[in-house]
Order: C-alpha cells, then sequence, then structure tokens
C-alpha cells in the first residue's frame, strides 16, 4: 500500500471546474500546438497543486499532561481527606490536611521561649537607658563627684549595653526556631501543584504515615496524546508537525501539533516515541483511549 493516499482529479477537468474560462486557454494552447501562455502555465500549476494525508495510521493513547503522588512529610496522622477518586481540584488547593505528632508542641514552645526572650530584651533596653541617664548625670556632676564613681557609672553602662545585644542575638535565635517550627507545620497542608482530578487515594483520615507515604495521586485535567511513529515515517517527524487524531470511541477529528519528541529510538520495536498537544478543546475520552494518529501536511505533484 502507497504510504500516501491521493485524490484522483483530472487536470484539466480541476482548472476548468475552479477557474472557468480562464482554464480553457490550456486546453485551447494544447489544441493549437502553440505553447501555452504564461498564465495557463500558472493556471495548470495551481491545478495540480493538492493535499495529501498520511495513510499510514499510528497508534496513539491519551494521556494526562502531569501526575503527581502528595506523600506524608514525616511522621503524621491524616487528619482531614474530603476529596474522592474522579474529584476535582483547583491548583494550590488544599487537598488533605496532615497532624504532625510533636510538631504543634515544638511550635508552642518555640513561640513560648521566643516571647520570653522579647520581655528579656524589652527590660534590657530599659536598663540600658537607666544606666545611659545616670552616667550623664555622673558626668555632669564631674567636677562635685569622685572619679571612681564617674568610672562606675561609664562600666555599668557598658555593661548594660553588652547583656542587651546578648539578648538580641537570643531573640534572633529564638525567632528563628519558631518560624523554622512554623514552616514545619505548614507541610501539614498536601497542596495540588496544578488543577487535577484526584486519580487514587492511599490512606483514610485517622491512618499513621511515615515520611514519603503516599496520601493522594493527583492527575493533571490538560491532555496529550502520546504515540508511535515507525521508522517509515520518522522524516516527518519534527516539533510542530501537523496531526490528525481519532479516537476509536469518537467520529470526531482532532487538530494536534507535536510537543516532544524521544532522543532515541526505541531498540525492541524500532519505534520513536512521540508527544502532542491538541490545538483546540481536547477530547472528553477518558485517560488511556487509544487513538489513531496521522501526518497531515501539503504536497504538490509535479506535472
Amino acid at each position: 500500500m502507497s504510504a500516501w493516499a491521493w485524490v484522483p482529479v483530472g487536470v484539466t477537468a480541476l482548472a476548468l471546474a475552479c477557474v472557468g474560462a480562464d482554464a480553457s486557454a490550456i486546453v485551447d494552447s494544447a489544441a493549437e500546438g502553440s505553447p501555452p501562455s504564461e498564465r495557463a502555465l500558472e493556471l495548470e500549476l495551481e491545478a495540480t497543486s493538492t493535499t495529501k494525508v498520511a495513510d499510514v495510521a499510528m497508534l496513539g493513547v491519551l494521556v494526562p499532561a502531569a501526575e503527581v503522588v502528595l506523600v506524608a512529610p514525616g511522621i503524621a496522622r491524616l487528619e482531614r481527606l474530603d476529596l474522592h477518586v474522579g474529584d476535582r481540584i483547583d491548583a494550590d488547593a488544599v487537598v488533605a490536611i496532615v497532624e504532625l505528632l510533636g510538631q504543634r508542641s515544638e511550635l508552642a514552645g518555640a513561640t513560648a521561649t521566643w516571647r520570653s526572650a522579647r520581655a528579656e530584651l524589652d527590660r534590657l533596653e530599659l536598663e540600658l537607658a537607666e544606666a545611659r541617664a545616670n552616667r550623664a548625670e555622673v558626668e555632669d556632676l564631674e567636677d562635685f563627684v569622685s572619679r571612681a564613681e564617674v568610672r562606675e557609672r561609664r562600666v555599668a553602662e557598658q555593661l548594660a549595653d553588652a547583656r542587651k545585644r546578648s539578648a538580641d542575638a537570643s531573640l534572633a535565635r529564638e525567632r528563628s526556631r519558631m518560624n523554622a517550627a512554623s514552616e514545619r507545620l505548614t507541610e501539614a497542608e498536601l497542596r495540588a501543584p496544578f488543577a487535577a482530578f484526584v486519580g487514587d487515594r492511599y490512606a483514610d483520615p485517622g491512618a499513621t504515615l511515615t515520611l514519603g507515604d503516599p496520601v493522594v495521586s493527583l492527575i493533571s485535567e490538560d491532555r496529550l496524546v502520546r504515540f508511535a511513529v515507525p521508522n517509515t515515517e520518522a522524516a516527518a517527524l519534527e516539533l510542530g508537525a501537523a496531526l490528525v487524531v481519532r479516537f476509536a470511541d469518537s467520529e470526531l477529528e482532532f487538530a494536534a501539533s507535536v510537543s516532544a519528541i524521544a532522543p532515541e529510538i526505541d531498540a525492541g520495536t524500532g519505534l520513536i516515541i512521540a508527544e502532542a498537544r491538541f490545538d483546540g478543546d481536547a477530547p472528553r475520552s477518558r485517560i488511556g483511549a487509544v487513538a489513531q494518529v496521522r501526518f497531515a501536511q501539503t504536497a504538490v505533484i509535479e506535472p
């Protein structure tokens, strides 16, 4: 069988049907034995142009554009999972909530310690302000007080300043601990990275999970067609190549364009695996639906 199916149309008949009287110049010129005019040659070339559609149907399958499995971030209890298989969820929406054992108490402890450090810093700031005021007061009376007393007030101010700076560092350290505990707690919310459908549930609320245990799988609502290209069709395979896709459960044809090509030929089958995105709305067929994929392109028959 030929790799391409051509629509058989007589050149002269096609010219007459498409361009009317102008095309008769081709026939008249041929009948008179004189060379055809330039206009006649142009019409003849136009008449010999046609479109070829690949006669070789390649096997394809409908696949999601992305798929992900959300897992437990640590030892936790699954607190909430309201979605069921087939439910749709928006991007960045909460899919499930896990209770990380010990994280809430750690956050509470870190917060309490930070508040204590904050109060200590406030006290030392007042102490430093008082030490500065005492030192300034003594310096104003320097002619009436001993040098030892002036020196003592200055040292007291320096010590108060050192204690205040130490409290600053302690407060920053406790704030860091509190933020880290808070960030770990936010991991308890498992969110969808893209708009998707629930593909499967691996645990139910109340279950105890360990680090990396799967909770739920999500399948992107975007669709691709993945298809196998034989070596005989490899010359037409390139990014952006136009395709016609028809699914077994539908009489409709969908336009698509090649979006990804495997870098190597499969050693076992000699096929090249490629993917294509639909140019318009994706078909409503289910994931795994089998399709026939053909290349579609324009060709010109040489006279």
